[in-house]
């Protein structure tokens, strides 16, 4: 082996690494869907079916939630568990079929109310995983026995469309939204299995870049002894590196456990809440500031996010001038929670501490020129109308942010 050319090579796609890590911008994190919502199969209609099924969605919704695959064991849960209509704002059936000829399976769809889960989670306290969460680009091999070793890839390979699926299935019962490769001639000659095999992870975050997501897992799985299959897997996020082992009864398991590592991983770097110490907490309110708002359009879609994101308690806009607005913000958490969620939304670029003639927002009015439209014009909240100065809570942390659309 040509150990120099090796050498040089691992040395070219590193430095092109770090040069895609310094220009690309945040990608778009996806906002999940179905969060609150389980589907789950019954054998009938019957009041004593359905309110094992109203346990057994409460229990898909408290993981999916939480991102804490425990979640429904915690004795906090135990009574909700056993009183689950409570939360529950509607519920129906429909029959489904997997495929032509497979009998028709019944099933109990349920959504639940999402402001009574996340007030009995914080009740519990048990930490909150918002619906603004990381698309995960994954990288998996597979190695079956006496059998040729494949790489799981997106909806074009119909061969290998088992694997994927338990994949995928794993992935929507902890609420994680995945991508797969679609494995094309660019993807073939970026990565190969050794690559996934020897977790060489500046290749495969690099053959990554094209797929936009905010996190890459490289994943083989193999038959081990007594019937187990072993899995390895690696996850990269902001930059930094995590590797672990898994084992399971088949294929499938191996896959499923994989999938959970993952979701366990990033659940702890962006849930919030969950009985932190005091010291975790942030003391009263925060400030986030943005730039780059010149539209109404801008303001309410910010307002919308400051006031659903998961960290976050309340928000509420107490300043604007030129182009920024300030909102004093409660965070459920710590200020290191808001901002870690923040850096998620691919809209909004995380900004160093403008200097103070730029930075000293005027709590009142909007300006009529070199901003947003005049009060006048356009109808804006009552807090960007209000002529007497607002007072704003002494924060203990303002982050800041630009808008960009």
């Amino acid at each position: 082996m040509n150990f120099n050319r090796v050498r040089a090579r691992a040395l070219a796609l590193g430095v092109c690494l770090l040069a895609w890590l310094a220009v690309m911008p945040p990608a778009a994190a996806v906002q999940v869907d179905g969060l609150y919502r389980a589907t789950v199969p019954v054998t009938d209609r019957s009041e004593a079916v359905r309110a094992t099924a109203f346990q057994q969605a409460l229990s898909q919704v408290l993981v999916k939630v939480t991102g804490d695959a425990a979640a429904a064991s915690s004795p906090a849960l135990a009574t909700a568990l056993q009183q689950p209509s409570q939360y529950i704002q509607q519920y129906g059936y429909r029959q489904s079929t997997s495929s032509p000829g497979t009998p028709v399976a019944l099933q109990l769809q349920v959504r639940f109310d999402p402001p009574a889960i996340d007030q009995l989670l914080s009740a519990a306290q048990l930490p909150l995983w918002g619906r603004e969460r990381p698309l995960v680009v994954m990288w998996v091999g597979v190695d079956p026995a006496g059998a040729g070793r494949y790489i799981v890839a997106g909806d074009g390979d119909p061969a290998h469309a088992d694997a994927r699926g338990a994949l995928q299935q794993a992935a929507d019962a902890r609420g994680l939204p995945v991508l797969f490769p679609l494995l094309d001639l660019q993807d073939q000659g970026a990565v190969r299995f050794s690559d996934l095999d020897g977790g060489f992870m500046d290749t495969v975050v690099a053959a990554s870049a094209r797929y936009e997501g905010n996190a890459v897992v490289a994943g083989v799985v193999r038959p081990s002894v007594g019937g187990q299959w072993r899995g390895q897997w690696w996850l990269v996020f902001r930059h930094q590196t995590d590797h672990w082992v898994t084992q399971g009864a088949g294929r499938d398991a191996a896959l499923a456990a994989g999938v959970d590592g993952v979701a366990d991983r990033l659940a702890a770097l962006l849930a919030v809440g969950g009985g932190m110490q005091a010291s975790q907490m942030a003391d009263g309110a925060m400030r986030v500031e943005i730039a780059g708002v010149t539209q109404v359009s801008a303001y309410a879609r910010i307002d919308h996010l400051l006031t659903r994101l998961a960290p976050i308690a309340s928000a509420q806009m107490v300043a604007a001038s030129g182009d920024r607005v300030t909102f004093s913000v409660t965070p459920r958490g710590s200020v290191d929670d808001v901002a870690r969620n923040l850096a998620l939304v691919s809209w909004l670029m995380p900004m160093s501490a403008p200097s103070p003639s730029v930075s000293s927002a005027v709590p009142g009015g909007m300006p009529v020129s070199g901003g947003l439209p005049a009060a006048s014009s356009v109808a804006m909240p009552a807090e960007a109308s209000v002529a007497s100065p607002v007072p704003v809570p002494m924060p203990v942390k303002t982050l800041y942010f630009r808008y960009q659309p």
